[in-house]
Parts: structure tokens; C-alpha cells; sequence
């Protein structure tokens, strides 16, 4: 099979877009705040990679993800707020350090369930 005949079967084209995101888990009694940034973006959803290892699938989160000044600089310029359902979650496991200790973490898909609204 070519691939110029692999079809994307995403609904929205994501960009590797790396901004600071914070999120909470919603419903479940915990009040953790994480903070990470998304290795991608899309109109539909993000993925991010996290430490946070209480995640599930079908968990809904807040998010906020922060868009830079044009400079970089802190503050952001605003923040894009809104809601999300955890559609897949994955264990990496990075190879361990010269001290032998590795680092596992969450590679987290999520799903938009409300509209993007930008915050100045």
C-alpha cells in the first residue's frame, strides 16, 4: 500500500503547537492542579504528556492552555479555556538514567466537549 494512499482518518488537523496547559479531573473529588504543555493542537481536542498518573479514559478535565505574547514572554497574552474528555491514554516509559531511574508518564489524547473561549 503506497502511502499517498493512507487516508488521515482525524476529523481536524492538529499542529505540534507547544503551549503551557494547566488542567484539572472533574467529578472526582481530587482538586489537583497539573501543569504540562501540549505536544499537539487541534479545533477538536490536544494531546499532552503528563506525570499525572490518575487519568483515565472518559475522565472529563478543565483546560486552559496559554498563548504566548508575540515575544514569548510572561504574561501570556490570553488564555484559551474550556473542557475536555480523555479519549486515549498511553504509558511511556523513557529508558532509565545513569542513576537507573526512568521517569513514566502519560501520553494523554483529549476531546474538546465545549467550545474554545479566549480570555484576555
Amino acid at each position: 500500500m503506497s502511502l499517498n494512499n493512507t487516508k488521515e482518518k482525524r476529523a481536524h488537523r492538529r499542529l505540534d503547537i507547544h503551549l503551557p496547559l494547566s488542567f484539572q479531573i472533574k467529578g472526582s473529588g481530587r482538586s489537583n492542579n497539573y501543569r504540562t504543555t501540549t505536544i499537539n493542537v487541534s479545533t477538536g481536542g490536544t494531546y499532552f504528556e503528563t506525570t499525572a498518573d490518575d487519568i483515565t479514559v472518559a475522565d472529563k478535565l478543565s483546560l486552559e492552555l496559554e498563548l504566548p505574547t508575540g515575544d514569548g514572554r510572561f504574561p501570556p497574552q490570553g488564555i484559551i479555556v474550556t473542557e475536555g474528555e480523555v479519549v486515549r491514554c498511553i504509558t511511556i516509559e523513557d529508558e532509565p538514567n545513569k542513576e537507573g531511574l526512568s521517569f513514566p508518564r502519560l501520553g494523554v489524547a483529549t476531546r474538546f466537549q465545549k467550545g474554545l473561549n479566549l480570555q484576555f
